[in-house]
């Protein structure tokens, strides 16, 4: 095997950024085990360890092309799998108080509308093929183990699904069991500083309702948003299409539990939104079986990027440093792109003296690239509702200015559109919306539009 830097991986957590991570590992390590605390079925089917896979889920076009990277076919087989097919300057519907509803264009920005449990199930039969992935269902980690002088990491003890527990050895232990709580235990235990965490409280709840798409869809949209416009509006709503011919449809709230119980609330709560659109053809549909909720608290960043290095031997990933507002459906993808990140890193590292080390210093010294524009677009829109806790960056009303300057120019300017969209899916960073070039392109459409 070329570029080997270990004999063993081990990934805490299979989810989207675990699977990831293993499938880039794969080409670097012997062996990669990666523990599970749930039954992972062999068909799709919802977890524990996910109680958001209820509800709507977006892989975003960057999602889909950094998974489609490290697992090739990986968009191929969840399309045949079901997925549906969104264009997103077509097929994806924008709506947003006072601001005029961006025309239909086609841009060739294709994603794939699917269930969680389908987009989890299809990333682990791509996994189960690689040969030296091992994946490994019902594994309760216990404790990432250090070594003798508390330097770094032996391996991880964990309980298996027998009861029984193991220890494994390991070059790389990777955390991305999601809260990360394995990771801060570590530095805990060998006397290392915990790295600063910034925080941003949302106390959004969800009310989602699965129901069965309409026998004769919208001409003009395949999924739609609609926006809230805080203080005076503070719903957000979904339409998302998922395999079995099913629409996903929710609506969430900031600061207060939902109260969606039955199909006429959840009919009566869209009818306070700014359009009709969602109203108009959901009440048409039969009542869904039941309405599910979800609670989310805050969005935060662990910094690890700011410590002067890690043990060696760790790397937390995914929701362990980062966990976005789900509204957004930022957080698969960035996931997938940090997975990206590391196998690019993975391949420079190869030949060092330390190449594990180097790895580490090099993935954190490059994680904010990847974080920077998720957590940008999702806590300066968080950061306009009067409840949410945090603090409000400086330049924080000009910014969201610009933000809505740059969205009235994506009316009228297809180039603005564009540049808007690839943002907004994590195909470019955020940086590219206040290039001199865009800043005119912006300017110019003020102007046009107000003469």
């Amino acid at each position: 095997m070329s570029n080997l830097l270990g004999r063993r991986a081990v990934v805490i957590g299979a989810g989207i950024g675990g699977l990831a991570t293993a499938g880039v590992l794969a080409d670097h390590f012997e062996q990669v085990d990666v523990l599970e605390r749930d039954l992972l079925a062999e068909e799709p089917a919802s977890r524990p360890g996910t109680p958001q896979d209820r509800h709507p889920h977006g892989l975003l076009v960057g999602g889909l092309k950094s998974l489609d990277a490290i697992f090739p076919g990986f968009e191929r087989d969840l399309a045949a799998a079901g997925g549906v097919y969104v264009e997103i300057g077509q097929d994806l519907r924008f709506e947003r108080p006072g601001l005029p509803t961006l025309p239909r264009r086609d841009f060739d920005m294709w994603g794939l509308g699917a269930s969680r449990p389908l987009i989890d199930n299809t990333l682990r039969r791509k996994a189960r093929a690689v040969a030296n992935i091992n994946l490994r269902s019902e594994c309760r980690v216990l404790e990432i183990v250090p070594t003798s002088d508390r330097s770094g990491v032996k391996g991880v003890r964990f309980e298996n699904l027998s009861g029984q527990v193991e220890e494994l050895d390991a070059d790389l232990v990777v955390d991305a069991s999601g809260r990360g709580a394995l990771t801060l235990a570590f530095f805990d235990a060998i006397g290392r500083q915990r790295p600063a965490i910034t925080e941003v409280g949302i106390d959004i709840s969800y009310a989602t309702a699965i129901v069965e798409a309409p026998a004769v869809p919208p001409t003009d949209w395949k999924a739609v948003a609609t926006l809230p416009n805080p203080p005076e509006t503070l719903l957000h709503a979904v339409v998302l299409p998922a395999e079995g011919n099913r629409w996903y449809a929710l609506i969430a709230d900031h600061g207060r539990p939902s109260q969606l119980r039955d199909w006429p609330g959840f009919l009566q709560e869209l009818r306070r939104l700014h359009t009709s659109t969602m109203y108009d053809v959901l009440r048409r549909l039969p009542p869904p079986e039941n309405i599910r909720h979800y609670g989310f608290p805050a969005s935060f960043w662990r910094h690890f990027e700011q410590l002067p290095d890690l043990p060696r031997g760790i790397l937390p990933i995914a929701d362990a440093i980062c966990r976005f507002n789900p509204i957004y459906g930022q957080g698969m993808s960035s996931a997938a792109g940090q997975a990206r990140l590391l196998q690019r890193i993975l391949d420079r590292v190869a030949g060092v003296p330390d190449p594990v080390a180097a790895a580490q210093a090099g993935f954190m010294a490059e994680i904010g690239s990847v974080l920077q524009t998720p957590w940008i677009m999702s806590t300066s829109a968080d950061l306009a509702f009067p409840g949410t806790r945090g603090e409000r960056p400086e330049g924080f009303e000009e910014g969201r200015q610009f933000e809505t300057a740059a969205f009235q120019a994506a009316a009228v300017d297809p180039v603005v559109h564009c540049t808007l969209l690839e943002v907004s899916q994590l195909l470019k960073p955020i940086d590219v919306l206040h290039a001199p070039e865009m800043k005119q392109r912006i300017e110019a459409a003020a102007v046009k539009m107000s003469a």
